[in-house]
């Protein structure tokens, strides 16, 4: 199927150009006549089919469904699925005319590929119909730098934030503050353990550091397994393109330029990046071939490895004590080494064209994204959309345990560090292109000169 759909994308989705879309002004309505319960009572006993990515938002929404169903009546059932099979699903949906969902999140490089096509209802339908809108909606308070590169495509509104997910790194606290370590690092490197690590040379010295055998020391202990200094995924699977892309961006490269073009190969930086992320094998759990951001999250979870690359929708899991006890109470959230550049990811919710209940899902989403759903939320493993709920005092409290990652997420902001990466139909068809290629490359069929060489040329010959 994969094959076909690629087919299809590129003799129709791809001839679409991104539209530089923004936020038109709202048409004013009266607060106080409008309520949730009453926009919602004509829909009454309506079932809203979604699907979404199987970590903590997901989770936490299936929650929020259930308070939903409660005060409106519609019922929300949300299907729980791996994200690539997500939007797969939903596009084989609106290609052979099978199942329905009613409402779906897709990565923020997504959007514009469902939304090229006709997939994505136009949600200023429902902006625009007093009826439908809550009032109290602005679409200024979502934070931006995810909104301005998802939410529009020529000139449509065509989804709304799900969460705000920026990537970046962490480590075992207790293990790299042990002065042992600390003494031993330094003997052996010439310098200082560097916490964070502020270069991605510094941040492979101490993986190798770390990585040690059954039966040595690690923090005053006696290992009673072998011990890795981080996790290299190189699965043909959505991980190895973001990890890659977290080194490529730290060293100033990017997969294509702001116009679209084709940048991988423009420099050095995309062999580099590579050839780094290969290296970095040595200090990986066996069977990289197979590693995804689950075993990323597992490897740390099980306390096997001492950094790794990561996302705010595992935060939580990793911070359960009863779960995790390895690394809950035990992390150092950091940005990535090099230009602490990194992507202004997330997920946002898209009504598909094919959806049968529009105007339900609506207003499940839109409640979602209002302050007190969003702060409700999320301690129940969401993450925040909106400025003023990420900013909000409670959560800066060192007792709430993803602190550090509400703090990393307003510091990449403030900081201008999120790149926005291009959006464009394309991404359906590329995406698949560097996976199969970085895979290749971590099976060691080919080096990293060559990989970046047929990244570019397969890029540019998909859209030609």
């Amino acid at each position: 199927m994969q094959s076909s759909l690629s087919k299809r994308l590129r003799n129709g989705v791809l001839a679409a150009v991104l539209g530089a879309g923004a936020a038109a002004a709202l048409p004013a309505t009266d607060a106080a006549a409008w309520s949730l319960e009453e926009a919602a009572a004509p829909y009454a006993g309506t079932e809203v089919r979604g699907i979404c990515d199987g970590y903590s938002p997901c989770l936490a929404y299936t929650e929020m469904a259930k308070k939903f169903e409660e005060l409106t009546g519609i019922e929300v059932i949300l299907e729980i699925a791996d994200l690539e099979a997500v939007w797969r699903q939903v596009l084989a949906d609106q290609l052979t005319g099978g199942q329905y969902y009613d409402i779906f999140p897709a990565a923020n490089n997504q959007t514009a590929a469902f939304a090229a096509p006709g997939f994505a209802t136009d949600l200023s339908r429902f902006m625009d119909d007093p009826a439908l809108r809550d009032p109290s909606l602005d679409l200024d308070d979502m934070i931006q730098a995810h909104f301005e590169i998802s939410g529009y495509y020529d000139g449509r509104l065509v989804s709304v934030p799900y969460h705000y997910l920026p990537p970046y790194a962490a480590y075992r606290t207790s293990i790299a503050n042990h002065p042992d370590e600390q003494a031993g690092f330094e003997a052996e490197y010439g310098y200082p353990m560097p916490l964070p690590p502020e270069t991605w040379d510094e941040f492979r010295d101490m993986a190798e550091f770390f990585t040690r055998d059954q039966g040595e020391t690690l923090a005053g202990e006696t290992l009673e397994s072998n011990f890795y200094g981080t996790v290299a995924a190189f699965k043909r699977h959505l991980t190895v393109f973001y990890d890659y892309e977290r080194i490529l961006l730290g060293m100033g490269g990017e997969y294509v330029d702001e116009d679209f073009n084709v940048a991988i190969d423009e420099g050095d930086a995309g062999v580099r990046a590579l050839e780094y992320m290969l290296s970095l094998r040595e200090f990986a759990p066996p069977g990289h071939t197979e590693a995804t951001w689950d075993t990323e999250y597992a490897e740390m979870c099980n306390g096997n490895v001492f950094a790794i690359f990561t996302w705010g929708d595992t935060t939580p899991y990793l911070e359960i004590p009863g779960d995790c006890p390895a690394s809950a109470g035990d992390m150092t959230y950091f940005p990535h080494p090099g230009t602490h550049v990194t992507a202004a990811y997330g997920q946002s919710w898209i009504i598909p064209s094919s959806a049968r209940n529009k105007e339900a899902a609506w207003l499940f989403a839109q409640w979602l994204l209002s302050e007190e759903a969003q702060t409700e939320c999320l301690p129940l493993g969401c993450l925040a959309v909106r400025s003023d709920v990420l900013g909000d005092a409670r959560w800066q409290d060192p007792g709430w345990e993803n602190s550090q990652r509400e703090a990393m997420h307003i510091w990449l902001d403030e900081q201008g560090l999120l790149y926005r990466l291009p959006n464009t139909p394309n991404w359906f068809v590329w995406q698949d292109i560097v996976i199969e290629e970085l895979s290749a490359a971590g099976a060691d069929q080919q080096d990293a000169e060559t990989t970046v060489a047929n990244i570019a040329s397969r890029m540019r010959d998909a859209v030609e």
